[in-house]
């Protein structure tokens, strides 16, 4: 139900925000209750119910056996959709926790375009035909587009979605009403970067799509109020996977994985339900039909007033009775969520070292120790990700990147027949310079050191999945290294 009611407001917003950027006019021809569905991949639902929102709210008007109709008019005195200072501190730290996302996906969205892409993308931010600001929206759609990576569209829906209208609210209010001027500043970032992009100065163009972000951040900086503090107020969420999601699949084959690796070998106990959904960043209803699902498969089994026993370690046999779970469309979104970790890791984790505690620090390193290449590895990858999701300091880095942890969960079922002792050729000079950047407290050596290590996973991943013959796994861009 928390997840239907997710999915309806971000589709309001989402279907608002076309509405006040003029792509819809007063009189159009609206979408249809099913285009909405298919287009966001949900049940008619909770398309349904963002549609009638809108018909309460008086933008569109519904007619039985005919298409929604656009009734609402620009109105400069009409009530801001969202509280600014009820807001303020939730949304400056979300575009706070974007700096380290979107210049740097930006970048090599726009860096995989051909020459004339990028000469089409100038002709839409340049040109008067629409309203400015449906073109900088629809700019910012299409620089993302060439890294054919749905979870990252959806997580710039999603925060599109959260803002709502707000932003272009707090431009005209801290402009004196000069927004216009405001919004000519965000398209000149923008075409600059593109230009510098043409010329093929990759820096450049980095920078000023950095300072881009660092503008649209400093809208939430202005005027704090004078005793600093924020209204408590919903926090960002963001869906990677739009309709049927079922996290407990994922949960259940990483820990057949481990329990075949023996991490928890056959007559241990797994680790308390508590401690499972703290691991996994999920809910404790997660985690009990997660332990149903081992109960099913033969397993594990419940003990009452002890816990859940390991007995038996499972077999191929386990490939054929969870075949729903290794469909293509689950390895492409592992896929996706290795791509934003390659792009973004070194730079969260960069900003996010300083704040690793002990408990962090300590499980890295142990995980650095671990016998087996392919074991150690795992782990230090899971390792990492706990660190930055349990110590980043803003709370969307922690929400995006617990998120990004659950999707890698659906790689687990390429592990079902790995040992853990798998030799890695690279592995042994990778430890090293985690354990040294460790040692020495130094951020840049392990942010570099990571990066390496989601990337390396990435491409290794990607020529995997080609070769089984998964669809679109060729087409998922291989991030650019730029030197």
């Amino acid at each position: 139900m928390a997840a239907e009611k997710s999915q309806q407001k971000m589709i309001y917003h989402f279907l608002l925000r076309q509405i006040k950027m003029g792509n819809y006019k007063s009189g159009d021809r609206f979408p249809t209750v099913k285009e909405i569905a298919d287009h966001f991949n949900v049940s008619y639902c909770p398309a349904q119910i963002a549609l009638k929102t809108l018909e309460k709210d008086g933008y569109v008007q519904l007619s039985k056996g005919k298409t929604a109709e656009i009734i609402w008019q620009p109105d400069e005195t009409a009530e801001k959709t969202l509280d600014f200072e009820e807001r303020r501190g939730v949304l400056k730290d979300l575009y706070e926790s974007l700096c380290h996302f979107s210049p740097l996906s930006r970048l090599q969205g726009l860096s995989l375009m051909d020459e004339k892409q990028l000469a089409e993308l100038e002709q839409l931010l340049t040109s008067d035909q629409e309203p400015l600001l449906f073109s900088l929206y629809k700019g910012f759609e299409v620089s993302l587009q060439p890294m054919k990576n749905q979870m990252l569209m959806y997580l710039f829906t999603d925060v599109d979605a959260f803002v709502g209208t707000v932003l272009v609210d707090r431009m005209k209010d801290v402009n004196d009403g000069q927004g216009d001027m405001a919004l000519e500043k965000v398209r000149k970032y923008l075409l600059n970067a593109i230009r510098c992009i043409q010329k093929k100065e990759y820096t450049n163009g980095f920078e000023q799509l950095s300072q881009l972000s660092y503008y649209l951040k400093g809208f939430f900086d202005i005027n704090q109020n004078e005793d600093g503090q924020c209204a408590q107020t919903e926090a960002f969420s963001w869906e990677p996977q739009k309709g049927r999601k079922r996290y407990c699949d994922d949960i259940a084959i990483d820990l057949i994985c481990k329990i075949n690796q023996g991490v928890y070998p056959v007559d241990s106990y797994l680790p308390q339900g508590r401690l499972l959904a703290d691991i996994y960043h999920v809910s404790p209803i997660t985690i009990r039909r997660t332990i149903s699902i081992l109960n099913e498969l033969g397993v594990a089994k419940n003990i009452n007033g002890v816990g859940t026993k390991v007995i038996f370690p499972g077999d191929r046999t386990i490939l054929y009775k969870m075949k729903d779970m290794t469909m293509d469309r689950n390895l492409i979104q592992f896929l996706e969520a290795l791509q934003i970790l390659a792009i973004t890791g070194e730079s969260v984790a960069l900003s996010v070292f300083p704040f690793f505690d002990e408990n962090a620090l300590q499980k890295i390193k142990e995980a650095l120790k671990l016998k087996g290449d392919e074991r150690s590895k795992i782990q230090t990858f899971a390792a990492c990700l706990q660190a930055i999701v349990h110590c980043a300091p803003f709370a969307a880095v922690r929400e995006i990147y617990s998120k990004l942890t659950l999707m890698t969960l659906k790689g687990s079922v390429l592990r079902l027949e790995s040992t853990g002792d798998e030799n890695i050729v690279w592995w042994a000079e990778m430890a090293e310079r985690f354990e040294n950047s460790l040692d020495n407290k130094d951020a840049a050596l392990f942010s570099k050191t990571l990066f390496d290590l989601f990337y390396r996973s990435f491409c290794s991943t990607r020529k995997m999945l080609c070769e089984i013959g998964v669809e679109q796994a060729g087409l998922v861009a291989v991030p650019i290294i730029f030197k």
